[in-house]
């Protein structure tokens, strides 16, 4: 029963603006199926709430949803402030190449790929940024990482960030 209940829960704050309830209620699932003996779905939950809570900057969320989902089997790298270190290698080439004005076309040229495989780098780079538009590419992209407020004040202080 409460599989279900967690189920409807997400599936309800899906559509809904408070995306940190929504991580929250994605890794209760993720971590409800992994008790219940069923790994690969709930991977698949503690990623999309290790994502959505990295986007809205609930860090300490994402950092446990990571652990969790690393305990399940899955790989991730670390959590950073940053939403940028989500993203693959190609990921961050292709999003790149657009931000600054470069087509489909000719990102796929110049990477060796179909203009398929980079509409779908550019999808994944857009959830994953929470950009809805190619324009807002360069802002995120070139927006410093935000600090981690769960890190001691001399971390920042070594970063020269106060």
């Amino acid at each position: 029963a409460g599989i279900g209940y967690l189920t409807e829960a997400v599936e309800h704050l899906s559509g809904s603006p408070a995306r940190a309830e929504h991580a929250r209620a994605e890794f209760l699932l993720g971590g409800a199926l992994l008790d219940i003996g069923r790994p690969r779905d709930a991977r698949e939950r503690l990623r999309s709430a290790v994502d959505l809570a990295q986007g809205c900057g609930a860090l300490a969320l994402a950092k446990d949803a990571r652990n969790r989902l690393v305990a399940a089997g899955g790989r991730m790298r670390e959590i950073t402030a940053s939403p940028v270190d989500l993203l693959t290698g190609t990921e961050r080439k292709v999003a790149q190449m657009a931000s600054r004005g470069a087509g489909n076309r000719e990102i796929a040229e110049s990477l060796f790929v179909t203009v398929r495989t980079v509409e779908t780098h550019l999808t994944s780079v857009y959830r994953k940024l929470s950009v809805g538009q190619r324009g807002e590419l360069a802002a995120v992209l070139n927006t410093p990482s935000r600090p981690d407020p769960q890190a001691p004040a001399w971390v920042f202080a070594s970063r020269g960030r106060r």
